[in-house]
């Protein structure tokens, strides 16, 4: 507690507060059930949440760690995603943000947890850094444009008429292989809900050195199905009754976004990618996207697809940072390695990809 503001557990009964406070902070349309589909239905465990008061006891700032399983080396391990560091804008330059970041590490290292991550927003980078934070590297956006007139219209040196007129003749070539790769849709069929086939995938495809996010039947529902906006759209590849491979996608405002991904082999990794990127041509979007770090093999699949990497390393448009903190004095300094994360686009705390 200071002179301004004192610090308290948030409570369920915060959770519309804490929607207004997102909305404000970050332009959004939020309302109660996002946090708590985030917060507290989350099947790895509830959120450790803070929230700031002002004197007479209104919230003007939350912050909070979401539980997540992991695999290390291939043994269990349960780490923390920071999620939602809030401060609303009469109370900013108070230390609200630093001294919740503070209090809920501490929390977190005293149950047992080794690291808090997250791919940090560009509002709160700089700050996490200076809290103790470390950035272990910049996940790269992957892009297949599938319609080219806005491309143009980028570089600046070519006019609208311009761009009308060549758009489409170079369109024609950008969708070429989609066409003949739509046929194999047909190979892959729509999962409501995921079963336990995707339990056996996981163990049959998870690194044996490394981090990775576990990808349970009840993480991948509540993840993906579960979603108060339902965004997302999950597709299996399945062969005499075995789940061999899945991708979870989001269409939106002329974008299609990898969002997850697990394959039994390279092979069916490669078909995978192959479907969703034919889907998403053939739904009119305007190009397919994907965020992965270079070390992750999916990279050399998508360039083998067409997809590019960014020409510029712009933060926040390019790549996104990957950041770390430890919790208590005993996390390993081995996992300071971005080569030891295989994380995706999912492994973000956003509910939806899209705007």
């Amino acid at each position: 507690m200071t002179r301004e503001w004192s610090v308290r557990e948030g409570k369920v009964s915060d959770l519309g507060a804490q929607a207004t406070l997102f909305n404000e902070c970050f332009g959004k349309e939020k309302d109660e059930a996002t946090f708590r589909w985030k917060y507290t239905d989350n099947p790895d465990g509830p959120a450790i949440c803070r929230v700031a008061c002002d004197p007479a006891g209104e919230v003007v700032g939350s912050y909070a760690y979401m539980p997540r399983r992991f695999r290390r080396d291939g043994l269990p391990v349960v780490l923390m995603q920071a999620s939602d560091a809030m401060t609303t804008l009469t109370w900013r330059g108070r230390r609200i943000f630093s001294g919740l970041d503070d209090i809920v590490c501490e929390a977190a290292g005293e149950s047992g947890h080794d690291w808090a991550f997250a791919y940090s927003g560009r509002l709160s980078f700089r700050g996490f850094l200076r809290n103790g934070w470390k950035c272990l590297g910049y996940a790269r956006l992957f892009r297949c444009r599938f319609k080219s007139r806005r491309s143009l219209l980028r570089l600046g040196r070519v006019g609208p008429l311009v761009a009308a007129v060549a758009a489409p003749i170079l369109d024609v070539g950008l969708g070429w292989k989609c066409r003949r790769r739509l046929a194999e849709v047909g190979t892959l069929a729509r999962i409501d809900r995921f079963d336990d086939g995707v339990d056996d995938l996981f163990d049959a495809t998870c690194p044996a050195i490394g981090l990775v996010g576990e990808r349970s039947a009840e993480w991948l529902n509540w993840r993906y199905v579960d979603t108060p906006t339902k965004r997302q759209e999950c597709f299996g590849l399945w062969r005499e009754g075995k789940l061999d491979g899945y991708f979870v996608a989001e269409f939106h405002d002329g974008n299609g976004f990898l969002v997850d991904h697990l394959a039994r082999t390279a092979e069916d990794l490669a078909l995978l990618l192959e479907v969703f990127t034919a889907m998403a041509w053939g739904r009119g979007m305007e190009e397919a996207t994907a965020l992965h770090f270079d070390h992750h093999p999916v990279t050399d699949v998508l360039l083998r697809l067409g997809y590019k990497r960014p020409f510029g390393q712009r933060e926040f448009r390019d790549v996104f940072p990957w950041i770390v903190r430890s919790c208590h004095a005993a996390s390993p300094d081995m996992d300071l390695q971005m080569e030891r994360w295989h994380v995706s686009d999912g492994d973000r705390d956003a509910e939806h990809m899209s705007v």
